[in-house]
């Protein structure tokens, strides 16, 4: 009898497992659909935002933005919502800006956070420049959309050496 209580208790428990398991995969399944879709949203806003830089469209650009964002450009330089939108809407000359790495994104809830490597050329004032850079977002879900709130892109000097000649220049 106690043998076959055993093995009653070994079956309800493979049933169990079973089940749970089953369970965790569903679950998994459907969390990294949320997850995905969510993330390709926000691949879609940064598309979205490179495409109104290109096309100088203060709009589109500025509906992407929190009220209190705030960016890091290429030069190190900070500025806010209304810095950003005036370079948007020809204080710079955004030729292209174009992805030439996937674009990853973290989900933590309200927050996600973007990065990815582009490749800028724009033209400010009288000079033309063409580089590599990397760029990461950090947007926030408010009221129902993503917004940009902070975002810092850093260059990829093409000639190192002149570079470092740079940074040494500085008292």
């Amino acid at each position: 009898m106690k043998h076959l209580t055993s093995t009653k208790l070994i079956v309800v428990l493979a049933v169990f497992g079973a089940l749970a398991v089953a369970a965790a995969a569903a679950a998994s399944r459907t969390a990294s659909g949320t997850t995905t879709s969510t993330a390709n949203r926000i691949r879609a806003a940064e598309l979205t935002r490179l495409r109104a830089e290109v096309d100088g469209d203060t709009t589109k650009a500025g509906q992407l933005l929190a009220p209190d964002f705030q960016q890091i450009n290429v030069a190190g330089t900070a500025g806010g919502r209304s810095a950003y939108l005036a370079n948007v809407g020809g204080g710079v000359d955004f030729v292209k800006l174009k992805p030439v790495s996937a674009i990853r994104v973290r989900i933590y809830g309200n927050t996600a956070v973007a990065r990815f490597q582009e490749a800028f050329e724009v033209v400010a004032g009288p000079d033309r420049v063409k580089h590599l850079g990397w760029t990461t977002d950090l947007l926030e879900r408010r009221h129902g959309r993503w917004q940009f709130v902070w975002s810092q892109s850093t260059a990829t000097p093409n000639d190192l050496a002149l570079f470092v000649r740079a940074l040494k220049a500085k008292p």
